[in-house]
C-alpha cells in the first residue's frame, strides 16, 4: 500500500479547514446581530457566510465521493450532480450577498436582481460542467470567473468612497476584496491551462498555489471578515459620537444663541454652513430635502401674519419630532427647511416627509374659523459624502417648485 505524501494530506484538508473558518466567522456575525438591527450592509454580509457555509459543506461532501481514495467515492453521478449543483448555487448566492451588503454600505442601493439570478446561474453551471469525475478544486474554473468579478466590484465600490468615508475598516475590507480577486484570477487561470494542456500547469510554483488555495482564500475570508466587523464597530463609534453631537448641541445653545432661529427653535442657515452636528452625516451617503411652505404670501393676506407666522412654528415642530434619530432639521428661509437625511436614499426620504407633511395640514388655529391648510413642496438630492454636501443643497433649490 503506497503512502501518501504529507503535502498532499495537508492540501485535501483545505476545504474542511475553510470551512471551519467560515462556520467561525458565521458564529462571530451572528453574535453581532443585535448590534446590526439598523445596518442592512452588515446583514447582507452576514448572510453571505451562512451561504458560502452552506456551499463549503456541499463542497466537503462532493470532495469525498469523488476522490478515488475516500471510503465514500460514488458511482452515482446524480449525487455528484446534486451536490455541485449545492455548491455552485450557494457559493454565487453568497458573492451575490456580498456585493449587495457593500452597495447598501456605500450609497444604499438595494437591486436585488443577481441575487435572485445567483442560483439559477449556480445551477446551470452544474449542468454544462462535467461533475462525475471532477474534483472540487477543478470546479474553481467555472466560479472564478464570478469570484473574480463579484470581489472586484466590491473592492472597486468601497475604493470610490469620497475620502470622507474613507476608513481603516474600508481600506481593509478593499485590501482583502482586491486580494481574492488576485487569488481567484490566479486559480482560474491555472485550472484553465490545466485544462488546455499548457505548460504553466506545470509550473511547480502554480502547482503549490493551485493546491493550498483553499487555505490561501481561508486567510484572506478571515481578513475580509475582520474589515466587515471593523466597519461595524466604526459604524457604532458615529453613531455614538452623533447622540453626543445632539446632547452637545442642547447643552451648549445659550452659547450656539447664532445658530438658532428665534421663531422655530430650530438650527438657522448658519448652522448648516458651519455643519453644525453634521459630523454623521457627512461621513455618511443620504439625501437632503428641502422643504418649501408655498402658499404664505396667501395665506398672510388672508389670515394676517401671526398665523402664519403659527403655521411655520407647526411645520417646523412636525418635522423635528417626525424625523429620525440622525436626521437635522434646519430652517434655511422665511419659507424653507433643510433636511439632512444620513443613509436614506431619495425614495426613502421622499415617502418619510410626505408621511410627516400630511400631519402638518390641515392646521386649525385659535380665533381662526377655518383649519388653515398650507402646501408644502419638497425636492431632494443625494449625496455621498461631506464633499458633495453643499452641492446637493444646491441641487435641491434648482429642482424645486418656484414659491
Amino acid at each position: 500500500m503506497n503512502s501518501v505524501p504529507t503535502n498532499l494530506i495537508i492540501a485535501s484538508l483545505g476545504p474542511f479547514a475553510e470551512l471551519i473558518g467560515v462556520v467561525a466567522l458565521v458564529a462571530l456575525f451572528t453574535l453581532l446581530r443585535g448590534q446590526a438591527d439598523r445596518r442592512p450592509y452588515f446583514k447582507a454580509w452576514e448572510e453571505s457566510w451562512v451561504m458560502l457555509a452552506v456551499s463549503l459543506t456541499a463542497g466537503v461532501i462532493y470532495q469525498r465521493l469523488t476522490d478515488p481514495t475516500s471510503v465514500l467515492l460514488s458511482d452515482s453521478r446524480a449525487a455528484t450532480w446534486l451536490f455541485a449543483a449545492a455548491y455552485f448555487a450557494f457559493r454565487l448566492l453568497a458573492l451575490a450577498r456580498l456585493v449587495f451588503g457593500a452597495r447598501v454600505y456605500v450609497n444604499g442601493a438595494r437591486e436585488r436582481w443577481f441575487f435572485l439570478a445567483a442560483a439559477p446561474a449556480g445551477v446551470a453551471l452544474s449542468i454544462v460542467v462535467e461533475t462525475s469525475r471532477t474534483q472540487l478544486g477543478q470546479l474553481g474554473l467555472a466560479v472564478g470567473p464570478f469570484a473574480v468579478a463579484a470581489y472586484l466590484y466590491g473592492a472597486a465600490r468601497l475604493a470610490a468612497m469620497p475620502p470622507s468615508r474613507r476608513s481603516l475598516g474600508s481600506r481593509l475590507a478593499t485590501l482583502a476584496m482586491g486580494a481574492l480577486a488576485l487569488a481567484w484570477t490566479g486559480l482560474t487561470v491555472f485550472h484553465l491551462a490545466a485544462r488546455l494542456d499548457a505548460s504553466l500547469a506545470g509550473v511547480p510554483s502554480w502547482v503549490r498555489f493551485e493546491r493550498y488555495g483553499f487555505f490561501i482564500e481561508l486567510a484572506l475570508q478571515l481578513a475580509l471578515g475582520y474589515a466587515m466587523v471593523r466597519l461595524l464597530f466604526e459604524d457604532g463609534r458615529r453613531d455614538a459620537t452623533d447622540t453626543q453631537a445632539h446632547l452637545k448641541v442642547l447643552h451648549d445653545r445659550a452659547l450656539l444663541a447664532d445658530f438658532y432661529d428665534d421663531e422655530t427653535g430650530l438650527l438657522n442657515r448658519k448652522a448648516l454652513d458651519h455643519a453644525v452636528g453634521l459630523d454623521f452625516a457627512m461621513a455618511s451617503f443620504g439625501s437632503v430635502a428641502r422643504v418649501r411652505v408655498a402658499d404664505l404670501a396667501s395665506l398672510t393676506q388672508r389670515y394676517g401674519a401671526k398665523t402664519t407666522e403659527a403655521l411655520v412654528t407647526h411645520f417646523a415642530g412636525v418635522l423635528s419630532s417626525g424625523v429620525r434619530t440622525h436626521d437635522w432639521v434646519f430652517r434655511w428661509a422665511p419659507t424653507e427647511f433643510i433636511v439632512v437625511m444620513p443613509r436614506a436614499v431619495p425614495g426613502v426620504a421622499h415617502a418619510r416627509l410626505d408621511h410627516l407633511l400630511t400631519r402638518a395640514a390641515p392646521f386649525a388655529i385659535a380665533g381662526v374659523r377655518d383649519s388653515v391648510r398650507a402646501e408644502a413642496t419638497v425636492s431632494i438630492a443625494p449625496y455621498s459624502g461631506a464633499e458633495d454636501l453643499s452641492a446637493a443643497i444646491e441641487q435641491t433649490a434648482r429642482e424645486a417648485p418656484p414659491a
